[in-house]
Protein backbone atom coordinates (compact mmCIF):
# COMPACT_ATOMS: atom_id res chain seq x y z
CA UNK A 1 0.00 0.00 0.00
CA UNK A 2 2.75 2.47 0.96
CA UNK A 3 4.76 1.66 -2.16
CA UNK A 4 1.84 2.27 -4.54
CA UNK A 5 1.06 5.54 -2.76
CA UNK A 6 4.69 6.64 -3.11
CA UNK A 7 4.67 5.72 -6.80
CA UNK A 8 1.46 7.69 -7.31
CA UNK A 9 2.90 10.78 -5.59
CA UNK A 10 6.07 10.53 -7.64
CA UNK A 11 4.12 10.32 -10.91
CA UNK A 12 1.85 13.20 -9.95
CA UNK A 13 4.84 15.39 -9.11
CA UNK A 14 6.59 14.63 -12.43
CA UNK A 15 3.66 15.47 -14.73
CA UNK A 16 3.98 19.27 -14.31
CA UNK A 17 7.70 18.97 -15.04
CA UNK A 18 6.88 17.27 -18.35
CA UNK A 19 4.47 20.06 -19.24
CA UNK A 20 7.12 22.69 -18.47
CA UNK A 21 9.68 20.96 -20.70
CA UNK A 22 7.15 20.68 -23.55
CA UNK A 23 6.13 24.34 -23.18
CA UNK A 24 9.77 25.42 -23.15
CA UNK A 25 10.46 23.54 -26.38
CA UNK A 26 7.44 25.13 -28.03
CA UNK A 27 8.39 28.65 -26.91
CA UNK A 28 11.75 28.39 -28.72
CA UNK A 29 10.07 28.07 -32.13
CA UNK A 30 9.14 31.07 -34.25
CA UNK A 31 5.34 31.32 -34.02
CA UNK A 32 3.41 30.30 -37.09
CA UNK A 33 0.47 32.13 -38.53
CA UNK A 34 -3.06 31.07 -37.70
CA UNK A 35 -3.60 30.22 -41.38
CA UNK A 36 -1.72 27.04 -42.34
CA UNK A 37 0.37 27.42 -45.47
CA UNK A 38 0.23 31.23 -45.42
CA UNK A 39 3.96 31.61 -46.09
CA UNK A 40 4.22 28.78 -48.62
CA UNK A 41 5.09 29.94 -52.10
CA UNK A 42 6.97 32.98 -50.80
CA UNK A 43 10.72 33.24 -51.03
CA UNK A 44 12.66 33.65 -47.79
CA UNK A 45 12.82 37.45 -48.03
CA UNK A 46 9.09 37.84 -48.64
CA UNK A 47 8.23 35.44 -45.80
CA UNK A 48 10.57 37.35 -43.47
CA UNK A 49 8.89 40.65 -44.35
CA UNK A 50 5.40 39.17 -43.86
CA UNK A 51 6.34 37.80 -40.43
CA UNK A 52 7.92 41.16 -39.52
CA UNK A 53 4.79 42.97 -40.66
CA UNK A 54 2.67 40.64 -38.54
CA UNK A 55 4.82 41.34 -35.48
CA UNK A 56 4.64 45.08 -36.19
CA UNK A 57 0.84 45.07 -36.35
CA UNK A 58 0.57 42.91 -33.23
CA UNK A 59 3.08 44.72 -31.02
CA UNK A 60 3.86 48.18 -32.43
CA UNK A 61 0.88 49.48 -34.37
CA UNK A 62 -1.19 50.45 -31.36
CA UNK A 63 1.20 53.30 -30.58
CA UNK A 64 3.11 53.86 -33.82
CA UNK A 65 0.34 54.06 -36.42
CA UNK A 66 -1.79 57.20 -36.85
CA UNK A 67 -5.25 57.22 -35.35
CA UNK A 68 -8.51 57.99 -37.05
CA UNK A 69 -9.65 60.73 -34.74
CA UNK A 70 -11.94 63.68 -34.47
CA UNK A 71 -10.73 67.23 -34.78
CA UNK A 72 -9.15 68.74 -31.65
CA UNK A 73 -8.25 65.38 -30.08
CA UNK A 74 -4.81 64.29 -28.95
CA UNK A 75 -2.48 62.58 -31.43
CA UNK A 76 -1.22 59.01 -31.05
CA UNK A 77 1.14 58.33 -28.15
CA UNK A 78 4.25 57.54 -30.22
CA UNK A 79 5.93 58.91 -33.35
CA UNK A 80 5.49 57.34 -36.75
CA UNK A 81 8.24 54.89 -37.70
CA UNK A 82 7.88 55.60 -41.40
CA UNK A 83 11.31 56.14 -42.99
CA UNK A 84 13.16 55.58 -39.71
CA UNK A 85 15.26 52.66 -40.97
CA UNK A 86 15.05 53.18 -44.73
CA UNK A 87 18.63 52.87 -45.99
CA UNK A 88 19.91 52.46 -42.41
CA UNK A 89 23.50 51.56 -41.64
CA UNK A 90 24.24 48.44 -39.58
CA UNK A 91 25.03 50.70 -36.60
CA UNK A 92 21.63 52.37 -36.83
CA UNK A 93 19.95 48.95 -37.08
CA UNK A 94 21.85 47.84 -33.96
CA UNK A 95 20.62 50.95 -32.11
CA UNK A 96 17.04 50.25 -33.19
CA UNK A 97 17.39 46.61 -32.10
CA UNK A 98 18.67 47.67 -28.68
CA UNK A 99 15.85 50.20 -28.31
CA UNK A 100 13.24 47.55 -29.21
CA UNK A 101 14.74 45.12 -26.72
CA UNK A 102 15.25 47.48 -23.78
CA UNK A 103 12.52 50.07 -24.41
CA UNK A 104 12.43 53.44 -22.68
CA UNK A 105 10.38 55.32 -20.12
CA UNK A 106 7.51 55.60 -22.58
CA UNK A 107 7.95 52.36 -24.54
CA UNK A 108 7.97 48.79 -23.23
CA UNK A 109 10.98 46.64 -23.91
CA UNK A 110 10.29 43.46 -25.83
CA UNK A 111 13.35 41.41 -24.81
CA UNK A 112 11.25 38.89 -22.87
CA UNK A 113 8.42 38.67 -25.41
CA UNK A 114 10.12 38.58 -28.79
CA UNK A 115 12.74 36.12 -29.93
CA UNK A 116 15.88 37.30 -31.78
CA UNK A 117 14.48 35.98 -35.08
CA UNK A 118 11.30 38.01 -34.56
CA UNK A 119 13.35 41.15 -33.87
CA UNK A 120 15.32 40.57 -37.09
CA UNK A 121 12.08 40.16 -39.04
CA UNK A 122 10.62 43.28 -37.43
CA UNK A 123 13.67 45.34 -38.36
CA UNK A 124 13.56 43.97 -41.92
CA UNK A 125 9.93 45.12 -42.16
CA UNK A 126 10.66 48.52 -40.60
CA UNK A 127 13.25 49.10 -43.35
CA UNK A 128 10.37 48.99 -45.86
CA UNK A 129 8.26 51.64 -44.09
Amino acid sequence: MKRSRLTFLLLVSLVPLGWAVAASAQSQQVPVTAIPGFYEGLDATQATLKRGESTFYQRCSFCHLPRIRKAATTPGPAPSLSGLLKGATPEREALAREYILKGSERMPGWQYSLKPAQIDELIAYMKTL
